[in-house]
């Protein structure tokens, strides 16, 4: 057994390395020289030159450029011969380093096989090694074994670097060599160099870095210069079409140029994918930018950084729209030449996916964020100069998104816009809500100082279906309206919400500022202590009769036209898509109008745990102007039945409702039986102490009709004639005794006066006061004493119908049905529709019976 063979065997690699590097040192040796022989072809000299004096000399005049030619050429011939020198020189050089290499591991590998040899012989003659006996030996022998295995080692590391170090160099120079012809060729070479670089780093890179940073420069440096000498080449072909200049008809090229500028965009975008890496058509990111763009947008981005951030006159820090109406004018002059033409170039590569404009612009772009990012500091000084860029950008952006359709290519979700820039700087963007909070609040104060704030905008709306707003209330939607207007293009919820911050804490004061006047109206009008009886301030003058119900009736109107365009604000999309990510977000929100209302109902906690799907964004807002709506309605109807009520009392303390005896005026026609009968020739007049209250109900009514929509005008009237009814029942029906004729007079009181007074503006007053219309047909029914016997006509013949109108009865039929206990609910409730008394209950029929004098019950 030879010392060799017991060497350990050497891995797959190193033997693959070692074949390598021996066949390079026999193909050396064959040789005998160093140069590495790249290509090998013969060339026929003589056709050569006859093809070359034949392409060049044509005619006769041409021979004038001989000389010229031949210096060109010869110029030429020397460049070459420099540069083949300067080739084998490098390439003698490395090849003799390499040689220099291979000699010294060769010589290394023979020493340890003499080594080996020697130990081999030691450990054969060696008992004591053998039995162990001799531990300092054994310790010895395996610490130089270990080193021996480490040299070993190391002689394999340095054959690869020298077979990794001549194959990268092999490469780079066939690489370099094809890219004077063919770039397609040349990039075979350099994707193999990049897969050596690659398996380099899997294998060697762990274990020494200075090799992986070669390659890896190795890689940069070939790339570079392929892209340096192909952006050459397409740098000439856009100086030949006349880019950066606006070309806006492609025809006034020549095809030659067109040709050459589409061949060498091509070429160029060869290495899009060497550069950038392949194009990931899966990921929501935008795609890179094409080489071929960023050379053409150089030029441009050269000039704007030359007029926008030196210290030329057009670099302005007030003046961010001069620079941002500069880019619009690029993309619009350009916009041509690169749809009409380089899109087409674009599609028929393999990447067709891009849309050549929409990466033209997000270059352009790249130097508008540069220039935000340089001038945003500046405007910390002055937050009104960084308010109106702000402003400025989101115009911008829009116009982007709008007019020229902007997307980066590849991009899939929501351009954020340049205005991203500004705000996603918490300091710069806290100094703009500052600023913006504090215009919006200015502005407000504007308004509500203004000494016509609370009268109408319009003198007549045409239309009584639409409410006429105050000033305060229409020129405050209109600031809300421009707070949405220029914040709408935000595109990150966050900064879009804080403009509702802006809004309501502007509805909050506007709230509170009505809240506060109908508060203090209140308080003046329903006071229980005057410091002197009989004797008004002029501020409690301003809460009395009309001058009151105006005040009232504008407040009244500013709710009602801020809650009406909240209502159609929540409709929007914009509106609608907020309150659908605000609810995906938030389980809760407290809106500050109805937590300030006192008169809001608590709410259920369970239903304030999550946001209604169905629901919008001003739902609490409409809700917390809905019921200040609600209280300035009430103050509204109290106002009215305040004076009314307060000028009856002559009327309700009339006590000769049951004194006036039938026999004293003869018989009655039976058309008074039925008060809702139009009056004729006959005694109609209403009692002389209802002049002023029905007065005062007029001019009410007649003001409410000329200020308020007729929507809102029947609303009121609603709650005035039920405040009506009510009083007149309880301080009137029930607190006296009819007698037939008393009931005639209360029934024409409340249908000449009281229907009357409202029949100007209401078809049908009636339809608003059924129980009082009951009340009136019950206390003017015809006499007839209790012993007499029934009337002849029988409730079981001869019915009428409804459309017939109302059956005559007597007060005794009446009660003989009312009181019958035998009779069926149901039966009774019969008769009483026979006489028209539709709305009252039964209890509420016999309590007004009872009224009537001549009741035995």
């Amino acid at each position: 057994m030879s010392a060799v063979d017991t060497l350990p065997p050497l891995s797959a690699a190193a033997a693959h390395n070692a074949a390598l590097l021996d066949g390079t040192t026999h193909r050396h040796a064959q040789g005998g020289h160093s140069n590495v022989v790249v290509f090998e072809q013969t060339i026929d000299v003589e056709e050569d030159v006859t093809d070359f004096f034949d392409a060049r000399f044509s005619s006769r005049k041409d021979l004038a450029n001989i000389k010229t030619l031949l210096n060109q050429q010869t110029e030429l011939g020397q460049d070459l011969n420099h540069k083949l020198q300067e080739s084998k020189e490098r390439t003698a050089q490395v090849l003799r380093q390499a040689q220099t290499q291979s000699k010294l591991a060769l010589n290394s590998l023979q020493d340890l096989e003499s080594s080996a040899l020697d130990l081999e012989e030691q450990m054969e003659n060696s008992e004591a090694f053998a039995a162990g006996k001799n531990k300092r030996d054994q310790r010895s022998m395996i610490e130089e074994l270990s080193d021996l295995q480490k040299r070993v080692q190391a002689l394999e590391d340095a054959k690869r670097y020298i077979v990794v170090l001549s194959r990268t160099q092999k490469l780079m120079s066939e690489s370099r060599e094809l890219l004077q012809t063919s770039t397609v060729q040349a990039l075979i070479p350099y994707k193999s160099l990049v897969d050596l670089t690659n398996n380099v780093k899997h294998t060697v890179a762990s274990q020494d870095t200075k090799l992986e940073r070669h390659l890896s420069a190795s890689v940069e440096g070939l790339l570079q210069d392929f892209k340096g000498s192909l952006s050459r080449k397409f740098q000439s072909s856009l100086d030949a079409v006349g880019w950066p200049k606006a070309i806006a008809d492609v025809s006034t090229i020549t095809s030659d140029k067109l040709d050459d500028f589409e061949a060498s965009f091509k070429e160029f975008l060869l290495l899009q994918e060497p550069i950038y890496g392949a194009l990931d058509r899966s990921s929501e990111k935008p795609y890179p930018a094409l080489l071929t763009m960023e050379l053409m947008v150089a030029p441009l981005i050269m000039r704007f950084k030359f007029h926008f951030e030196g210290k030329r006159p057009t670099n302005r820090l007030d003046k961010p729209e001069w620079y941002l109406t500069h880019i619009l004018e690029l993309i619009k002059d350009h916009a041509p030449f690169l749809q009409d033409y380089v899109q087409g170039i674009v599609q028929a590569t393999e990447y067709k996916e891009y849309d050549v404009k929409n990466d033209f612009i997000r270059l352009l772009l790249g130097a508008v964020e540069r220039k935000i990012r340089l001038s945003a500091p500046a405007m910390l000084d002055s937050p009104e100069i960084l308010s109106h860029a702000i402003h400025e950008a989101l115009r911008f952006d829009k116009t982007l998104r709008e007019n020229e359709d902007y997307v980066p290519p590849g991009q899939t979700t929501d351009w954020q816009g340049t205005v991203q820039v500004y705000l996603g700087n918490r300091e710069w963007l806290k100094t703009w809500l500052r600023v913006e909070k504090e215009f919006a609040v200015a502005r407000y104060t504007q308004i509500m100082e203004d000494v016509d704030a609370w009268q109408p905008a319009y003198d007549d709306m045409g239309e009584k279906e639409y409410i006429i707003p105050t000033k305060s209330a229409e020129k405050l939607m209109d600031l809300l309206e421009i707070v949405t207007e220029r914040y709408r293009p935000l595109p990150v919820l966050e900064h879009r919400t804080f403009l509702l911050d802006i809004q309501l804490d502007i509805l909050l004061a506007y709230h509170r500022h009505i809240r506060g006047l109908v508060d203090q109206h209140e308080s003046l009008t329903y006071s229980f202590v005057r410091v002197m009886p009989g004797a008004a301030s002029a501020d409690e003058l301003n809460t009395m009769g009309i001058e009151g119900l105006r005040n009232l009736c504008q407040w009244l109107s500013s709710v009602e036209y801020v809650s009406t365009t909240l209502k159609d604000w929540a409709e929007d999309v914009f509106f609608l898509e907020m309150y659908k990510e605000i609810s995906e977000r938030t389980q809760k929100i407290i809106n500050p109008l109805n937590s300030e209302n006192e008169d809001s109902e608590p709410e259920d906690m369970a239903s304030r745990t999550r946001l209604d799907e169905n629901g919008t964004i001003f739902d609490e807002s409409v809700k917390g102007f809905g019921s200040l709506s609600k209280r300035i309605q009430e103050l509204i109807v109290r106002n009215i039945t305040k004076d009314v009520f307060g000028s009856m009392k002559s009327y309700v303390s009339l006590r000769s409702w049951p004194q006036i005896e039938m026999s004293d005026v003869g018989p009655q026609p039976a058309v008074l039986q039925d008060p809702l009968v139009s009056h004729h020739d006959y005694e109609d007049d209403v009692s002389p102490e209802l002049y002023q209250p029905l007065t005062l109900l007029t001019h009410s009514l007649e003001f409410l009709a000329a200020t308020m929509p007729t929507r809102q005008f029947t609303t009121l009237y609603r709650q005035v004639a039920m405040e009506m009814q009510d009083f007149m029942w309880q301080k009137i029906i029930m607190k006296n005794s009819f007698s037939e004729l008393g009931g005639l007079q209360f029934a024409r009181d409340v249908r000449v006066g009281l229907w009357g007074a409202s029949r100007r503006w209401i078809k049908k007053p009636e339809n608003y006061h059924r129980k009082l219309r009951d009340a009136s047909i019950l206390l003017s029914l015809q006499s007839a004493k209790a012993n007499s016997p029934p009337a002849m006509v029988s409730y079981d013949q001869d019915k009428k119908s409804k459309d017939q109108g109302p059956t005559t009865r007597t007060l005794a039929q009446i009660m003989a049905v009312l009181f019958d206990e035998d009779l069926e609910v149901g039966m009774v409730k019969r008769r009483l529709e026979e006489i028209g008394v539709l709305h009252l209950g039964i209890n509420e029929v016999k309590d007004v019976i009872r009224r009537r004098v001549e009741c035995w019950r």
